[in-house]
């Protein structure tokens, strides 16, 4: 099985236009009847002449009676531009609730959470489906470390420990990398599982624009002399940081210290004693 060409940038783009278009006409608008032709019809303008005009509306029919929110607005824009492919063969797009079969699919590492389960040390990678049948769906993967050496000389570190970009053991570097996972339909009845990865061309030149940065072969854009895997900062301020948003600094009451917290996961303990203690479970 052969990965399909992927472009994220134009799948944004597609999915950005169709989202702004949604908020703007059906935000909290229940879709029945003939708002359900109406805004079958309008998705044409943001897709290809080649779909299938009945696949299109079939997508659309997966809502009935159902009031569309911002999530699931931005969830459909997704899922549309995402499989632009299968709306050309005439199939119709609906949420994923189980793998029907095997699959090569773009993800993205949204976060990566050091733990242990059973006597093995590894990391749980938070994957988000860029396309495909599981997009845009968030998943859980884990990798020993074992497992994330191997899979970090495919998607852009260096395969030498000289090399410019070498995987030392930070997995937290994998954030915001991304590759295609071939997910198995035999164990994805639950969420998409996967083993194997592979990386497009394209892929591997935006990874290397991030290693670049985390492995300090550039510069932080910042001029900050912290590595980014200690950086307090998140990747909703600087797209070279390794977790989604900025730490804050507070009393942890596990450590008696003042330290930094997720804000992303409030809670009693900072984020170096929920490391620990992921670790040690």
């Amino acid at each position: 099985m052969a990965a399909k060409k992927f472009n994220f940038s134009a799948i944004k783009k597609r999915r950005n236009r169709i989202a702004a278009f949604l908020l703007e006409r059906y935000d909290n608008i229940q879709l029945t009847g003939d708002a359900i032709y109406q805004l079958s019809n309008s998705l044409l303008d943001f897709l290809p002449s080649t779909v299938s005009v009945p696949a299109v509306f079939e997508s659309v029919r997966v809502l009935a009676g159902t009031t569309l929110d911002r999530r699931r607005i931005t969830e459909f824009a997704w899922q549309i531009a995402g499989n632009v492919d299968k709306l050309n063969d005439g199939e119709f797009i609906m949420p994923w609730t189980r793998q029907i079969e095997d699959e090569i699919v773009p993800v993205r590492v949204e976060s990566v959470t050091p733990t242990r389960r059973k006597n093995d040390f590894g990391f749980v990678f938070l994957c988000r489906a860029l396309a495909g049948t599981p997009c845009p769906t968030a998943f859980p993967q884990f990798f020993t470390s074992r497992s994330c050496n191997a899979i970090s000389r495919v998607v852009g570190f260096s395969t030498t420990p000289w090399g410019l970009h070498p995987y030392a053991g930070v997995a937290a570097h994998f954030t915001n990398l991304m590759f295609f996972a071939h997910i198995e339909a035999e164990r994805s009845r639950e969420r998409p599982v996967f083993h194997n990865v592979s990386i497009s061309s394209g892929m591997l030149r935006a990874n290397k624009e991030l290693l670049e940065v985390r492995c300090r072969t550039k510069p932080c854009p910042r001029g900050f002399s912290t590595a980014c895997s200690e950086c307090p900062v998140g990747y909703n301020e600087c797209s070279y940081a390794v977790h989604p948003k900025t730490y804050v600094e507070q009393h942890c009451r596990t450590c008696d210290k003042v330290a930094f917290f997720d804000p992303a996961e409030p809670g009693i303990m900072c984020i170096g004693c929920q490391q620990r203690n992921n670790c040690t479970v």
